[in-house]
Parts: structure tokens; C-alpha cells; sequence
């Protein structure tokens, strides 16, 4: 379905250099890629301009089957991708990348099961990694963030949540990587 209504929107972009598959939208040494690749190669891009100024916005990219494997999309019109959807061979999404400052570097990593997001990693700062998790449940409520404040790998704070609302945060004192102390809120 997400495919047809992506087929209503992509209207031609206009010029044969956007119709071209480009392997260096992003910069793949600085953006973290899912399964550690971004490459167009073998894909066939259905180009579509979203915005009517005659430069490429979206690019559906198929497998030889005619399948969507990626949709990338330039929501700031500045001429760059910043945001990457990968969908398995069902058609669903199961993962979204999103460059959220522009910088090249992907700041927020959605997954999804069912439609539904289950998990989210976040950036803070320009070292590419994700010290921030967060964890739904089935209706997409927050129940977990788990943080990793000392930059090791593993989280050192979790903060609990019911019905949208945070009750509980735990700490990591031993260095462990498990909560050991906690406080009610």
C-alpha cells in the first residue's frame, strides 16, 4: 500500500541527471547504513520531485523483482538524503535512519515491527554512536530509555515508564552494565 501511494506522489524530476542512480547522496564513512550499506548498485530508482522545483526529492529503489528495498528522501530540499526507509520482502518498513541536524551523519534509528516502531536509537553528539535507546510496546507507548552517559558501550541509567509517564530510574553503580540502585518517582 505505502508503495502505491509513493507511486502517486513521484511525478517525473525533470532532468536525466536525476534519474541517474547515485551512490553519493550520503557520505558512507560518516552515516551509519543499515547493514552497513547504501549503495545503489543492482537497485532501480523510481525518482519523483515532492516538492514541484525540478530536482529529485525521493528515490524508491527496487531489487531486480520489482521489490522495495530502500526509500530515500531529502525532506529539507536541500539537495541531500536525510532519511533512509528499508523495508523487507513483505513491503513493510523495518528500519528508518533520519539525519536530523543535516550534518551527513544519521542522528536517529527507528525499527519497526509490524508497522509498529519497537525500539529507537538516538545521537547526541559527532562520535556516530547511539548512547540513547528507547523501547515501545506493542501500541507504541515508551517503556524503556536506556542511556549510556560514560560513553562505554553499555548503559549506565534506565528510566522506567507506565502509561507514558516515567516511575522509575535505575543506575548502574558497579559498572556492570545492570541497574543496581533505583529510585521511585
Amino acid at each position: 500500500m505505502l508503495v502505491a501511494v509513493l507511486m502517486s506522489l513521484s511525478g517525473c524530476a525533470g532532468s536525466r541527471e536525476a534519474e541517474k542512480p547515485q551512490d553519493a547522496m550520503v557520505d558512507d564513512g560518516s552515516a551509519r547504513a543499515h547493514k552497513g550499506n547504501l549503495s545503489r548498485r543492482g537497485l532501480t530508482p523510481e525518482v519523483a520531485d515532492l516538492n514541484g522545483d525540478d530536482a529529485p526529492d525521493q528515490w524508491v529503489l527496487r531489487d531486480d523483482e520489482g521489490l522495495v528495498v530502500r526509500v530515500e528522501r531529502d525532506l529539507s530540499f536541500n539537495g541531500q538524503v536525510d532519511l533512509w526507509q528499508h523495508y523487507d520482502a513483505s513491503g513493510e518498513v523495518v528500519e528508518e535512519e533520519m539525519d536530523l541536524d543535516l550534518d551527513g551523519r544519521i542522528d536517529m534509528i527507528t525499527f519497526f515491527e509490524n508497522g509498529k516502531v519497537v525500539r529507537r536509537l538516538l545521537s547526541i553528539g559527532f562520535d556516530n554512536s547511539f548512547p540513547i535507546e528507547k523501547f515501545y510496546d506493542s501500541e507504541e507507548k515508551l517503556l524503556r530509555v536506556e542511556r549510556d552517559e560514560d560513553n562505554d558501550g553499555r548503559p549506565n541509567i534506565w528510566e522506567y515508564y507506565e502509561e507514558g509517564q516515567r516511575v522509575r530510574i535505575g543506575w548502574d553503580t558497579t559498572g556492570d552494565g545492570q541497574p543496581d540502585s533505583f529510585d521511585q518517582l
